[in-house]
């Protein structure tokens, strides 16, 4: 490992051939802070403890201790926020495809690469990365902007058991009533994920949530269970835990109970904060699940977590159900897996009933999706349009 002087963007390299390194060092010493590694392994490791720093993340796709793609992958997991960078001298619809879908790839290099060329993508990279997230803060500041006017609301898409269609809950959704300056309420959810906003718009939905508690007890009954979308840095939020802890017991008092959902994408660097606040969740009976999982096989290393209690799976499988058999298998050995270790298996995005009669033959346990329900102001959904 080699590292130049501090001060300048910081590019953490990864090629098994020393050479290559030497000459970029070379060329590009008074440009960026070249973090230079030949093991990959070596590498993770050192980005584990060093990611805050870190401009680009750049692998070559062919070496021998860990490939490139499983690399990225990897520091995808660890660092998701740095841009990604693969070179590779074999450009083919598989490597791609594995870059784009598994390691979330910023570029593909192709080498021979000429220093220039290289130089020239390292800063148009770390520029592009620069102006997202000054549009990340932007929409932060409009999501901000949008709880002061009160302008969020929630609604609450159905869901059934997949055995017969017998309604078991829900989730509670938010929405914006006043959505503007050209973002939509997905973009401005994903995008501001990890940041402070998100703490607060959590609290106006669970306070949205208690206010309209005899509602859902009188159309959902005793024991429904709602769900919540959280985002990971709230959970590493001791004090945030207790509001968590609290607002879970108030519903209690209404015979309803509450689980959370987090998605697998934040679940890749777990730390010791969020794994001591999930286990007081977990102690107190407060469920999690693992929201849009499968999305990344990876991921199944966080079945080994004992404070969550299920996963609801990706609905990027869920579209695929129908026409890829590998997909069905991949469900199948899921919910397999998930028997064994008492989880529950949620399937979302169930547009029609031919697919939900396929996941209730895969033993998945409930679903969710546009067939039971759309997602709707809770008032709208009436108690006879589901198999009681």
């Amino acid at each position: 490992m080699s590292v130049a002087a501090a001060g300048l963007p910081t590019v953490l390299i990864v090629d098994d051939d020393e050479n290559l390194l030497a000459s970029v060092s070379r060329s590009l010493s008074g440009s960026f802070n070249l973090v230079k590694y030949i093991n990959g392994e070596a590498a993770l490791e050192w980005l584990s403890k060093n990611r805050s720093g870190v401009n680009i993340i750049v692998a070559d796709l062919v070496m021998p201790t860990i490939d490139g793609i499983s690399f990225l992958k990897r520091a995808f997991r660890c660092a998701p926020d740095i841009p990604r960078i693969l070179l590779t001298g074999n450009i083919s619809a598989v490597p791609m495809r594995e870059a784009n879908g598994l390691a979330k790839v910023s570029k593909i290099l192709t080498k021979p690469i000429s220093i220039a060329t290289f130089k020239e993508v390292l800063f148009k990279t770390i520029e592009d990365k620069r102006k997202e997230n000054h549009a990340d803060q932007l929409i932060a500041d409009t999501l901000n902007e949008l709880l002061d006017q009160s302008a969020v609301i929630t609604a609450f898409q159905p869901r059934v058991s997949a055995e017969d269609f017998s309604r078991t809950g829900g989730e509670v959704l938010c929405r914006m009533s006043d959505v503007h300056k050209g973002y939509d309420i997905g973009t401005i959810i994903r995008q501001c994920q990890n940041q402070p906003v998100m703490d607060r718009l959590t609290m106006c939905l669970m306070d949205i949530t208690i206010n309209s508690a005899p509602v859902y007890r009188k159309i959902l009954g005793s024991g429904a269970l709602l769900s919540l979308n959280l985002d990971y840095v709230s959970v590493c939020n001791s004090q945030f835990v207790q509001a968590l802890s609290g607002f879970v017991a108030e519903m209690q008092k209404y015979g309803l109970e509450v689980a959370f959902e987090i998605h697998e994408m934040q679940l890749g660097k777990i730390d010791e904060n969020f794994i001591k606040n999930a286990r007081f969740l977990s102690d107190r009976g407060i469920r999690i699940f693992i929201d849009g999982f499968g999305a990344d096989k990876g991921a199944l290393e966080l079945l080994r977590h004992e404070f969550f209690v299920g996963v609801k799976l990706d609905r990027r499988l869920i579209r695929q159900v129908m026409e890829n058999d590998d997909t069905g298998r991949f469900i199948s050995w899921i919910v397999q897996i998930c028997r064994q270790i008492d989880y529950s298996v949620v399937a979302t995005g169930v547009e029609n009933e031919a697919t939900a009669l396929r996941l209730r033959s895969y033993g998945v346990d409930e679903l969710q999706g546009y067939l039971f329900g759309m997602p709707q102001p809770i008032e709208e959904h009436i108690p006879s349009i589901f198999t009681q």
